[in-house]
C-alpha cells in the first residue's frame, strides 16, 4: 500500500472522530472542517516529505488537529461581541431551557483561552490523562492541571445566573 492509500485509509477510519474533536474545540461545524482539512493537508505534506506514515495514526492526526486549532486561534482576532444584558431565561424544564443551558455552557467554554479549552476538551471529551495532554500541548502535567482548574473556575463563574450572583452580593 502506498502512502496516499495509507493516509486515505487512516482518514476513512478516523476522520469523523477527528471532526468531532475539532467541533468540540471550535463549536462551529465549518471551522471544525477547516481545522481538520488544514491539519490533514499539513500531515500529508509532512508524510510526503519524509516518505513514512506515522505509527499511531489517530494520535498523530489528533495532535495535528489540536496544533492547527491552536494556530488558528493565535492568528485570528476575536469577533465576539460583549453585551451588558443577559437574555431572558425560558421556563425551567422546557426544551428551550435545555437549549439555553447548552448555549450557556458553550459560551462559557468559548470564553476560555485556547489552551484551557484544549485541556478541557482533551480531558473530558477525549478522556485523556494529564500526562498525555501535557505531551500534546508541550507542557508539564502541573500546567495541565492548572489550566483545567482555572478553566473550570471560569466556566463555573460564567454558568451562575446573574440573578443568583446579585443575591449573593447582598
Amino acid at each position: 500500500m502506498d502512502l496516499d492509500e495509507a493516509l486515505a485509509d487512516v482518514v476513512a477510519r478516523s476522520g469523523d472522530r477527528l471532526l468531532r474533536v475539532a467541533y468540540q474545540l471550535t463549536h462551529d461545524r465549518v471551522a471544525a472542517q477547516d481545522v481538520v482539512q488544514e491539519a490533514l493537508l499539513r500531515v500529508y505534506r509532512s508524510v510526503i516529505r519524509r516518505g513514512v506514515a506515522p505509527q499511531d495514526s489517530y494520535a498523530y492526526l489528533r495532535r495535528a488537529v489540536l496544533n492547527e486549532y491552536l494556530r488558528t486561534v493565535r492568528l485570528r482576532s476575536s469577533a465576539e461581541v460583549v453585551t451588558d444584558r443577559m437574555p431572558e431565561r425560558p421556563v425551567a424544564g422546557s426544551p428551550e431551557d435545555q437549549i439555553a443551558d447548552r448555549a450557556q455552557l458553550w459560551a462559557a467554554l468559548g470564553a476560555l483561552s485556547a489552551r484551557q479549552r484544549a485541556v478541557l476538551v482533551l480531558r473530558y471529551y477525549e478522556d485523556l490523562p494529564d500526562h498525555q495532554i501535557a505531551a500534546l500541548l508541550g507542557c508539564r502535567e502541573a500546567s495541565v492541571r492548572s489550566l483545567a482548574s482555572r478553566g473550570l473556575a471560569v466556566m463555573r463563574q460564567l454558568a451562575v445566573p446573574a440573578s443568583i450572583g446579585e443575591e449573593d452580593r447582598s
